[in-house]
């Protein structure tokens, strides 16, 4: 049986797509019954097919052509699975593929162009499907029903009920590295799946349309859904986060989970209780300012793309550089313990092209002995939050992200000693952080989902409708203006 805490943990994992799926189909639901009450079984028949299928192709279209089509192509021409992400300095899972004896064959163009390709060729086929296939055979089945209906109904009248009102309706009125981000952010990303399948989608909605007052209302519902699916629940987490801790983000319940483990642990091995100024102290450490590394160290300086240079201005903090250097360059610069340490922590990223690297940040980690900055434990949590592809040497992931995980870890720990009232942390203290964390958690999943669900499935459609009717002057659905008016002009 699945608990509370698993649902939850689940939920809040980082590129789930089960919240993205409960949402999709709430919103389906709400918008098949919003169609129904202004456009009838019409309306709401083509609004649950074009929604329910789109979902589907929105969802996993990318995914299922990536995995079961180009995938298998890739693999056997390449040999192996790879990444093309990059920050250029410490994880280059591109430039290790192309260390292999089967990628000599290609170029490095060659490569990225071929995987760009496969990928492009993924969006352009779930595009069209959900934008230019769907929507006609929509229309095409809705014609079809209502010609029937509309037979059936002759059939009647001919049959002695003449003096039948049709109820017809009243009108009212009338480079290289470009290949490779787009490729890596489609490949390994929710946002970039649903986001490239938008595009395409709207485009193929809008030019499907049968009129410019249905077009108007395709516009307004799906660009006007865009910031609902992708970021809406998000920010309404952050803004409850900062009301509850003054901070924006909070630890997900897997990595509260681990690093409740190992506090515990601790405490079992100090008499299961301990002072938060010792609990402070083993845990956290000194503050990174307070370590002095050698100056001599020559670090490579990665650069910063431009688009984190953008978004730098609207930070109170800048973004720094990535500085890395090889490990073997750091010999005889530490005593043994902490190279030792400095070894064991480079194992938390591969090999970069057959050579161990190590961040400065992580030199200092690997100075400040604390348990937040043992590298087991952040290697389990690293792990687990990336699904094993942080030690991949053909996967990428952000390094940016996993130490922004880490600083929330320091923040959890923090809180805890705030809440110390007696001056102890316990165990008891420790479950309480923990159910805290996950309650929090939930309750901001809920309040996010809830604000999505309610204007993606009733206050967008509504608005879209109030737009029609300002506009012509008409209640009902503009993909059927030309039957309604077949009908009204016969029956005139």
């Amino acid at each position: 049986m699945v608990s509370i805490s698993g649902i939850v943990t689940g939920m809040t994992k980082t590129d789930a797509m089960a919240p993205i799926i409960g949402l999709e189909a709430t919103v389906t639901g709400g918008r098949t019954l919003q169609a129904k009450k202004r456009g009838g079984k019409d309306e709401a028949r083509e609004r649950l097919i074009e929604e329910s299928t789109g979902a589907i192709v929105w969802l996993g279209g990318v995914k299922c052509l990536n995995k079961y089509v180009g995938d298998p192509i890739l693999k056997k021409m390449f040999g192996a699975e790879f990444d093309v992400g990059t920050d250029n300095i410490l994880r280059t899972p591109f430039e290790n593929f192309m260390r292999k004896p089967s990628s000599k064959k290609f170029s490095k163009k060659q490569v990225a162009l071929i995987k760009g390709t496969k990928v492009l060729a993924s969006v352009l086929i779930a595009d069209a499907f959900i934008g230019l296939v769907v929507p006609p055979l929509n229309q095409k089945l809705t014609r079809k029903l209502r010609a029937k209906r509309q037979n059936e109904k002759n059939e009647t009248i001919t049959s002695g009920n003449t003096n039948k009102n049709l109820n017809n309706p009243t009108f009212k009125g009338g480079g290289f590295g470009a290949i490779n981000a787009f490729t890596h952010a489609i490949e390994n990303s929710n946002t970039g799946k649903l986001l490239s399948t938008d595009a395409g989608l709207i485009s193929g909605r809008l030019y499907s349309a049968r009129n410019n007052d249905e077009r108007r209302e395709i516009a307004i519902r799906d660009i006007g859904s865009i910031y609902f699916y992708m970021w809406a629940q998000n920010h309404v987490a952050s803004v409850l986060n900062y009301v509850e801790t003054g901070k924006s983000s909070r630890l997900n319940p897997n990595t509260a989970k681990i690093l409740d483990k190992h506090l515990s642990d601790i405490l079992d091995k100090n008499g299961k209780e301990m002072s938060v100024e010792e609990f402070r102290k083993m845990i956290l450490g000194k503050k990174s300012s307070e370590i002095n590394i050698p100056k001599d160290i020559d670090f490579e300086v990665g650069k910063l793309s431009s688009i984190t240079k953008f978004f730098d201005k609207f930070r109170k903090t800048p973004t720094e550089p990535l500085k890395v250097i090889e490990v073997t360059k750091l010999e005889g610069k530490f005593d043994k313990e902490i190279m030792d340490r400095i070894y064991k922590m480079s194992e938390l990223q591969p090999l970069r092209q057959g050579k161990a690297v190590i961040t400065k940040q992580q030199i200092i980690d690997a100075i400040n002995i604390a348990e937040i900055n043992n590298p087991k434990l952040l290697n389990d949590v690293f792990i687990d939050f990336t699904d094993g592809k942080s030690k991949n040497e053909y996967k990428y992931v952000s390094n940016d992200k996993l130490y922004k995980l880490k600083g929330l870890m320091e923040d959890y720990v923090d809180n805890i000693c705030k809440s110390a009232k007696d001056g102890k942390v316990t165990k008891e203290l420790l479950n309480s952080a923990k159910k805290k964390n996950l309650t929090w958690s939930g309750i901001n999943f809920i309040a996010g989902f809830v604000v999505a669900a309610t204007f993606l499935s009733t206050l967008i459609p509504k608005f879209q409708y109030w737009v029609t009717k300002v506009k012509t002057g008409r209640e009902d659905f503009p993909g059927l203006y030309e039957e309604n008016n077949k009908k009204f002009n016969k029956a005139a």
